[in-house]
């Protein structure tokens, strides 16, 4: 019984409820005993909420369900279809502002603490990968966060709050998705578009739509990922957001690669350096740092390895690889794709060195993004394992893929 109530499955009811909360001194909401949990929807985060109202209910019920490991949303999968649904609705429908507030008044420091926790939580996600905190990330969510988008507040700080919700949404959904919990990276992502489009920021909200199409990517949808692509190139381009216009472009060229679209490919990369060029230096939304020139050549140099393009690719991710530093996710991404340069070459002993090296830098990283990089490097070396620098490599990458 107690196993049911933790997953979730069923609802503890009284007379356990109340002697519960007797003995521990605590509320059944704060014991995780409120009730509703045996009624969790399988779409839960998945539909994007006209009422911001039931947006903030549907984001509360899905961090819940996250920390105690429920399963309509642990175990549900990648749904193609409701995303696309989720982005006719932020295209077309209309958002009603219809949230009540209750509790504490929000300040502008209030909406800096969850700035600054979202860039540690993101510092953390870089350095050791999704695993490591995402849990934390999503306790501050539920606990911290969600009080404040029900709070009462000036409008100005009330737009800020949307909008800093839904960055730590959308970053709470990459390391879902880092972490292979596609599902639940679909949700986040979805209730990030949400918040973004409540906090007036169309350039956010296609920015997320970027992020939807790197995974739509990543789980061999390169036309799903084309399209999304084209629409957060397309809405950024009238919010003026030339870094999102970069962003959404190279996933254009990225998805045109994958499908061997050479043409294509060039065209949106020439997009992506144009609009690159236009982005203000030392400016713009926190949530663009990022963008410079690794990252475009890190895009590029993969365009590039997906049509076979050796020479073109090798300067773009020599400079990745050099920029790695403590990244050990980009150290891991670098290695593995210079590998698969070396590997378009024909020089094999140059391949299996570099993904020796992809092998360490993965060392303690708890990211299965990289550990599905080093499976399909050694896939590719399957054809050469006769030699015995790959047999080497293959044992090294077994060891850690097993660990």
């Amino acid at each position: 019984m107690i196993s049911a109530w933790e997953s979730g499955e069923r609802d503890a009811s009284d007379p356990y409820r109340s002697l519960l909360c007797e003995a521990y001194g605590q509320s059944a909401d704060h014991l995780g005993l409120g009730g509703g949990t045996d009624r969790a929807r399988s779409d839960i985060g998945l539909v994007y909420s006209a009422s911001l109202n039931q947006a903030a209910s549907a984001l509360s019920d899905l961090s819940r369900f996250d920390e105690m490991k429920h399963t309509a949303v642990i175990l549900g999968k990648y749904a193609p279809e409701a995303l696309n649904a989720a982005c006719l609705d932020w295209l077309f429908g209309t958002a009603t502002m219809d949230l009540a507030s209750e509790g504490k008044p929000v300040t502008a420091y209030d909406v800096d603490e969850i700035r600054a926790m979202t860039a540690t939580f993101d510092g953390l996600d870089r350095k050791f990968g999704g695993e490591h905190c995402r849990m934390m990330a999503v306790r501050y969510l539920r606990e911290r966060v969600l009080p404040q988008v029900r709070a009462p507040k000036p409008e100005k700080v009330e737009r800020e709050v949307f909008s800093a919700t839904a960055v730590l949404c959308e970053l709470v959904g990459w390391m879902a998705y880092d972490t292979s919990r596609h599902s639940l990276a679909q949700r986040y992502f979805t209730q990030a578009l949400r918040f973004a489009e409540a906090a007036g920021d169309r350039a956010y909200a296609s920015y997320v739509l970027t992020s939807m199409a790197d995974q739509a990517l990543y789980l061999g949808r390169p036309d799903q990922a084309l399209r999304l692509a084209q629409v957060a190139r397309d809405a950024s381009l009238r919010a003026g957001a030339p870094v999102v216009v970069t962003e959404a472009s190279v996933f254009e060229a990225r998805a045109y690669a994958a499908q061997g679209d050479e043409g294509g490919c060039r065209a949106a990369l020439s997009r992506a350096e144009e609009s690159f060029g236009r982005i203000p230096p030392q400016d713009g939304p926190d949530w663009a740092k990022h963008w410079g020139d690794v990252l475009f050549a890190s895009h590029a140099g993969t365009c590039w390895i997906d049509l076979g393009r050796p020479k073109e690719a090798r300067p773009l991710m020599q400079a990745v690889w050099d920029s790695g530093k403590d990244q050990a996710r980009r150290r891991v991404y670098a290695a593995s794709q210079l590998a698969r340069v070396a590997l378009l070459d024909g020089d094999i002993e140059e391949a299996t060195v570099l993904g020796t090296t992809a092998v360490e830098s993965a060392g303690g990283l708890t990211s299965h993004r990289s550990q599905q990089q080093l499976r399909q490097l050694r896939q590719r070396l399957v054809p050469h394992a006769h030699h015995a620098a790959v047999k080497e490599f293959e044992q090294r990458a077994d060891i850690l893929l097993a660990s």
